[in-house]
């Protein structure tokens, strides 16, 4: 249950909720992704606080989703005088970089790449089942492999090929965001909300968009272009980015501290 930042961001909650539900220490990584990336960057306690409240988040729950990801090496913690402040370690670092330009890139970025296409004998053998593949023995991938056997432009790929790389889940999947964005952007224009909610609402759409994006391999994005599921979800996600841009860490702490 969130705390109601706004009756926009009651309603869309709502709406992204019935996707999955949502893990305080998934949302510490996702705020921390979004404003603090780098080692150096700091959240103190009170500052994260105010910023998963509106998500409902209470202070135990907050402490022991702190506690699980210090243990799994996610995050690091200092004192601040009396409080705890709070910053990725390296890991975290190096695993926010990763996944940085999957969730943050325009549509154009890395689409419309070659096929690779590589014939195996068995790919879950080979540890490689969670990639692209097409049946239980062809791989595509959108970087050239060494020694792979062949290479297709991506316009010249059959319509078959194109459609075994999704599947009706992950379709209704997009469609519920998609949906549910296709409320939030409009909405989102002349709308009188406060610092608080426009920031609430962009964790919001972010946290599922970084959930749904980063479950499906980045080959289908970059091969598929406009035809992959996920071309017109990230067009709206991207336009939520531009109408609730992010703010700068210094300026959330100063506030939290005047």
């Amino acid at each position: 249950m969130n705390s109601g930042a706004s009756e926009l961001f009651d309603t869309t909650f709502t709406a992204l909720h019935a996707q999955g539900p949502l893990k305080t220490w998934s949302l510490i990584v996702t705020i921390f992704g979004d404003i603090a990336p780098a080692k150096v960057d700091l959240i103190d306690s009170q500052l994260l606080a105010a910023l998963t409240a509106p998500f409902g988040v209470k202070p135990e729950a907050l402490r022991v989703a702190l506690h699980r990801l210090r243990k799994d090496g996610w995050l690091e913690a200092v004192r601040t005088g009396r409080r705890s402040a709070y910053h990725l370690s390296e890991t975290g670092e190096a695993l926010t970089r990763a996944a940085y330009a999957r969730i943050y890139r325009n549509v154009q970025s890395g689409q419309g790449a070659d096929w690779q296409i590589e014939l195996i004998e068995d790919a879950a053998a080979e540890g490689r089942a969670k990639t692209a593949l097409i049946g239980p023995n062809i791989l595509v991938s959108a970087k050239p492999a060494e020694g792979a056997p062949l290479s297709l432009p991506a316009a010249d790929v059959p319509e078959w090929m194109r459609a075994a790389l999704t599947t009706d889940e992950v379709l209704e999947e997009f469609a519920l965001y998609e949906q549910t964005l296709d409320a939030l952007v409009p909405a989102l224009e002349g709308k009188g909300l406060t610092d608080e909610a426009r920031l609430a609402l962009r964790f919001l759409v972010l946290h599922y968009w970084r959930r749904i994006v980063l479950r499906q391999p980045e080959v289908h994005e970059v091969l598929l272009g406009a035809d992959w599921a996920g071309h017109r979800a990230r067009v709206l996600t991207l336009q939520v980015f531009e109408a609730l841009p992010r703010p700068a860490l210094a300026d959330l702490a100063a506030q939290q501290n005047a």
